[in-house]
């Protein structure tokens, strides 16, 4: 899926027609990978900037080119404002949410899974944006990517701590919607409702998509993918 359509940005979700799992974060997409991407983005994309994610809070500022993200700290979210520097995470259930403020021409990737939404991933990524880039939120566009969603997304009692007015009740299980949560960051954070874009698409449910919480170990990555032109 391609989004801000139009404007200059390349922003695209994979599906799991390709495997974005990454097993050296300094090297070189594979090759069927670039092909994949030349494909669906009309870009060649030999490298991108990722690090390892960690289920933080932590967001870099990308500078330079993707190479110079060796030797960089783990990470969960990337934002820059410079040209041709490609940002991207991984996600397999997880919340991908991209950031595009077209005023300072600047973005941000962030991986939102319930340790980072608990942590306010989605808002720390807006301030950091505003900090050093100046972004004003009432300018800054967001998708919420496919992840996975309450009526797949069954927890334990102790999410109640961490996510009291986004928790399920249903047939006597647990359910969170942690997309809801990200979406309540954004309002929070100065986000206009309708800068919002939220696919609603379940991984757990859409078998057109990477889900470890339905296929585990055998779970693939999707790639979310940024790129000022």
């Amino acid at each position: 899926m391609r989004f801000f359509e139009g404007q200059d940005v390349v922003a695209f979700i994979s599906d799991k027609s390709m495997d974005f799992q990454p097993t050296d974060f300094d090297a070189p997409l594979l090759l069927k990978q670039r092909e994949y991407l030349k494909k669906e983005c009309s870009l060649d994309v030999p490298f991108v900037f990722w690090r390892k994610q960690v289920h933080g809070d932590d967001v870099l500022v990308a500078k330079d080119s993707p190479r110079s993200a060796s030797g960089c700290p783990d990470a969960d979210a990337y934002v820059t404002c410079q040209s041709n520097l490609p940002l991207a995470i991984r996600t397999a259930d997880c919340v991908p949410i991209l950031f595009f403020d077209p005023v300072k021409h600047a973005i941000g990737v962030a991986h939102a899974g319930w340790k980072g939404t608990h942590k306010e991933i989605a808002l720390k990524t807006i301030e950091r944006m505003k900090n050093v880039f100046g972004s004003k939120p009432e300018d800054i566009q967001v998708v919420l990517g496919p992840s996975i969603q309450p009526c797949c997304y069954q927890v334990g009692e102790e999410f109640r701590q961490y996510f009291p007015n986004e928790i399920i009740e249903r047939a006597g299980k647990l359910y969170v919607d942690i997309t809801k949560s990200n979406y309540k960051q954004l309002l929070k954070a100065g986000i206009k409702k309708e800068n919002i874009k939220n696919t609603g698409i379940c991984t757990c449910c859409n078998p057109k998509y990477f889900s470890f919480r339905r296929d585990a170990e055998k779970s693939g990555r999707m790639i979310s993918l940024m790129v000022l032109l």
